[in-house]
Formats: C-alpha cells, sequence, structure tokens
C-alpha cells in the first residue's frame, strides 16, 4: 500500500516567513456564470514541493526539465529527533551509501498543524557539514525533510550555502520540504519514491505529489 507524503494545499499553507500566503479565490459561481472556477495564487515554495537546481545556480535546470513522474529507489527514512538547531548528520546508517533518496524525520511535522508559528520558524535546520556528508553519498539524488525548509530563517547564510551545495547542477541532490513524515511505518524497511511534479516553466521550485511505495 503507498504512502502520501504530501499535504494539500490550501488557505492555511504554512510557507516560510516573508513568503506571500497562498491565496484561494472565487472566479466563477455557478449562480452568475452556469460554473465554478477558482484562481491559485502561491509562491512555488508554498506546501510540499522540491527545490531545483534553478532556486540558487544561475545556470541549474527548473521545473520545466523534470519528467512527469520521477522514481527513485531504495529510499530509506532516517530517524533523528530535534526539537530545533542544526542536523549535522555525524552519524548516517551504512544503508545511505546504497540510498537514491532519504527523508530525514526530526519529528517536527507535529507542529504544522498544532503550532503554525513554531513550524514556520524554530524548526530544526541542516546545516552545512550535514549538506557535505549528503553531498559525498554516491547515489543521492533525493533529500526530504519533515520541517518547511532545509533552511532556518535565523541563519540564512547557511541555508544559502546547504542549498547551493545541494542543488549544485553538475550533480543535483533535490531538496524535498515540507513532506509529511507522520507514519510509522516509514521507518520500516525500504521504499521506491514516485514523485510528481507540477511542470510550470521557468520556475526554480514546483509543488509535488510524493508517493512511497515498499519494495
Amino acid at each position: 500500500m503507498a504512502l502520501l507524503l504530501s499535504y494539500p494545499l490550501g488557505r492555511d499553507t504554512p510557507v516560510f516567513p516573508g513568503t506571500p500566503p497562498l491565496r484561494i479565490e472565487p472566479f466563477q459561481t455557478i449562480e452568475r456564470h452556469g460554473s465554478r472556477s477558482f484562481t491559485v495564487t502561491m509562491n512555488t515554495h508554498a506546501g510540499t514541493h522540491v527545490d531545483l537546481p534553478a532556486h540558487f545556480h544561475q545556470e541549474g535546470r527548473g521545473a520545466s526539465e523534470l519528467g512527469a513522474l520521477l522514481t527513485l529507489a531504495p529510499v530509506l527514512c532516517i530517524d533523528l529527533p530535534a526539537e530545533g538547531g542544526p542536523l549535522r548528520l555525524e552519524v548516517l546508517p551504512t544503508e545511505a551509501e546504497e540510498a537514491e533518496a532519504l527523508l530525514l524525520r526530526t519529528g517536527h511535522y507535529r507542529y504544522r498543524a498544532a503550532d503554525p508559528e513554531r513550524y514556520r520558524g524554530e524548526g530544526p535546520w541542516l546545516h552545512p557539514d550535514g549538506a557535505r556528508r549528503l553531498a559525498a553519498l554516491p547515489r543521492l539524488r533525493a533529500v526530504g525533510l519533515d520541517t518547511l525548509s532545509a533552511a532556518s530563517p535565523s541563519y540564512p547564510e547557511e541555508g544559502t550555502e546547504v542549498h547551493r551545495l545541494l542543488l549544485r547542477p553538475e550533480r543535483p541532490i533535490l531538496v524535498l520540504e515540507d513532506l509529511d513524515l507522520s507514519s510509522s511505518e516509514l521507518a520500516q524497511g525500504r521504499w521506491r519514491m514516485l514523485i510528481a511534479p507540477l511542470l510550470v516553466d521557468d520556475v526554480d521550485a514546483t509543488p509535488v505529489t510524493v508517493l512511497l511505495e515498499p519494495l
């Protein structure tokens, strides 16, 4: 049975501090126009999304260069309980050497609905040392977190360095942010990840639907 790791987009979708909120507004109504439609306005980093090389590299590829469906395997979930502070990833399981994607579960997902302000501004964040360890893994193509971003608004320089290290155009490691890693099944075994992006021309990041299925 597949696990869905993406959150639905909605008016209460949390966004990184300084990012405009997602807006959903009626455009047509059945009463007036005979049909219903809406206008959705959002930043490319709203909701569960993937950061691409174009986010921090002028020559990096963007969402229009992704395929309609990206499949990665094996995928491992690593439990890294943390209330805040940097993730240096000093100890990684030996299985990480073979992984095409790693999910870093800090437990911060608990605050997404219960305490949105804490979720937005006070979560664990990936340290550049951790990003270098990830970049050294020979098969890694994506890393996902249960935090709003791999970066912290309190440490913008470190966040920039982390993204530049992971998203380097010559061998990018895609960054999946705002993932729902709440399932107790995640730590059990190995998975295949299916990533279906919203294909938009010339953007640096895009919302994604992420599914896991057991290997």
